[in-house]
């Protein structure tokens, strides 16, 4: 199913101050939920905002996945703008923040990502170990936890469960 246009619409951009900003938002269908994909772009200098949320919230989950082989390195996953990442193996937690946007890649796909955006502050041999786990020479487990309950990666062998989040 293609992305449903939601709303066009032309804002003042927050960088130039001109009235140029295109604002697209689009709602896409995945076969688990709906997701918000905005695209918002300045044509005067160019400031470009992209961001994938979740259309709906739902119940807190907690998805956890054995990555064993490449078949797992390649599930899609979905993780929403409040999710937080636990690779245990690695060390790895990655905590939601307030420029934290949500992503459709695949597992090999974030720890790309992740390698990227911690690049030269890796200590000791963690990058070398992220890298390994990317090629496939180290299984790990990928947790994800996710208050919105929106975030999913699509594998048959994740384990779901729905976890009590305290009231915020």
């Amino acid at each position: 199913m293609e992305p449903q246009l939601i709303m066009d619409q032309v804002f003042k951009c927050p960088v130039c101050g001109n009235e140029t900003l295109q604002a697209k938002d689009y709602v896409y269908e995945t076969s688990t939920d709906k997701l918000l994909l905005s695209y918002w772009s300045c044509t005067t200098c160019h400031f470009t905002y992209r961001d994938v949320k979740p259309y709906e919230t739902k119940t807190p989950i907690e998805l956890s996945l054995s990555v064993e082989n490449d078949d797992d390195l390649s599930s899609i996953v979905y993780r929403s703008a409040f999710c937080t990442v636990n690779i245990p193996e690695l060390g790895v937690e990655i905590l939601p923040g307030s420029s934290y946007q949500g992503t459709v890649t695949t597992v090999r796909g974030l720890l790309e990502i992740l390698v990227d955006n911690v690049g030269y502050f890796c200590k000791g041999n963690k990058c070398n170990k992220i890298k390994d786990a990317m090629d496939g020479k180290i299984t790990f487990t990928l947790i994800l936890k996710d208050p919105s309950g929106t975030s999913f990666i699509k594998n048959d062998k994740v384990n779901v469960t729905r976890p009590l989040y305290p009231s915020q």
